[in-house]
């Protein structure tokens, strides 16, 4: 799944922390881009959408930190398998694949938990195949204001709920994805309004 099985097709993916207005930034997003199939993570495929409801929706269920990485990362494969590479291979009429989310969130969430972020890496190229987006827009928000939106919400998951601490590590790590993947990563400031965060996304994806 390298840069030569591909048939020109863009490859865009979207990550931010929780309550950074990542989902509203999407839909605008995923309104000028008509043509495009919109995919979410973790889910995205019936088997992942089960593994998504298991780690993120069941607050009865106790989840170490590895077995959510490696729940995450079978959902990823088959995502990645079954949805992504048949837009990007030509064999649908998609123009271009829009992604809520890639293994840049596990990395900086279950990397936040104290899985080894270096296997993290190793085995999300393993399931993706290496696989590689050509943009990655980085909604960034100070988690104390990100908090002061997630106060709004009813449909709060087992990471939203998680400590100030814990959400000031995520960001940290997505900053470090950013130092790592320069060539692709478009830190966008998520403390505009959303009309300026749409504008400035817009923007990046015309760069």
């Amino acid at each position: 799944m390298t840069e030569k099985f591909r048939n020109g097709k863009p490859f865009l993916v979207v990550e931010g922390g929780s309550g950074v207005g990542k989902t509203t930034a999407v839909k605008g997003i995923a309104s000028h881009l008509p043509n495009w199939r919109f995919l979410r993570e973790p889910g995205g495929t019936p088997f992942g959408d089960l593994m998504r409801d298991a780690v993120q929706g069941r607050k009865d269920l106790e989840i170490d930190p590895v077995a959510a990485f490696m729940a995450y990362s079978a959902s990823r494969a088959n995502i990645v398998n079954l949805e992504i590479m048949p837009v990007l291979t030509g064999t649908t009429e998609h123009e271009g694949v829009l992604l809520d989310r890639y293994w840049f969130s596990t990395y900086a969430y279950q990397g936040s938990e104290k899985v080894d972020k270096a296997i993290i890496v190793s085995i999300s190229k393993l399931v993706t195949g290496g696989l590689m987006p050509d943009l990655v827009l980085h909604f960034d928000l100070l988690p104390e204001l990100a908090e002061r939106r997630k106060s709004k919400r009813e449909d709060q998951d087992r990471y939203d709920v998680k400590p100030k601490d814990f959400h000031a590590r995520v960001r940290d790590a997505y900053l470090e994805l950013s130092v790592m993947y320069p060539e692709i990563w478009k830190v966008i400031d998520a403390s505009k309004s959303p009309e300026e965060v749409l504008s400035d996304a817009l923007a990046a994806m015309r760069e």
